[in-house]
């Protein structure tokens, strides 16, 4: 699979830089990072061409979680990245508890990349803040 996405190819075109068809991991991991905070920072129904593309509305869950409700965010998380980022094999979602801040809450990220003939391990934070903002960090 390409190591960057169509629109980042066309984007490197029109700006004259060479496109190479060998991935580099970092190339890769930074397409797969780019691509995951677009796809958890857009809202489920937001996006005319697929419904389904993004993420519930967790405006109002952070810091007033039920029981039940951080497994069914953690599986919500990892059925969205196995549909929409299929770069990012055997997505792994834990949530990370955080007492320092309350409103917010922290995902941990992990999964493979596969570049040539290797799978290289990635292990990223995600935060969902107050406002529903969510950041994806390497």
């Amino acid at each position: 699979m390409g190591a960057q996405r169509l629109l980042e190819r066309i984007s490197h075109w029109e700006e004259g830089r060479a496109y190479t068809a060998s991935a580099s991991v970092e190339m890769l991991v930074r397409s797969v990072l780019d691509h995951l905070q677009r796809l958890l920072n857009t809202k489920q129904g937001s996006v005319p061409i697929d419904e389904m593309f993004g993420v519930p509305d967790y405006t109002n869950l952070a810091g007033s979680l039920v029981p039940g409700m951080p497994q069914d965010i953690e599986v919500g998380l990892r059925q969205v990245i196995e549909r929409f980022e299929p770069r990012l094999k055997s997505p792994k979602v834990r949530l990370l508890s955080d007492g320092a801040e309350p409103l917010s809450l922290r995902f941990e990220l992990s999964g493979t990349i596969a570049v040539d003939d290797r799978d290289i391990p990635v292990h990223l934070a995600t935060v969902v803040s107050a406002n529903g903002q969510v950041s994806v960090f390497h």
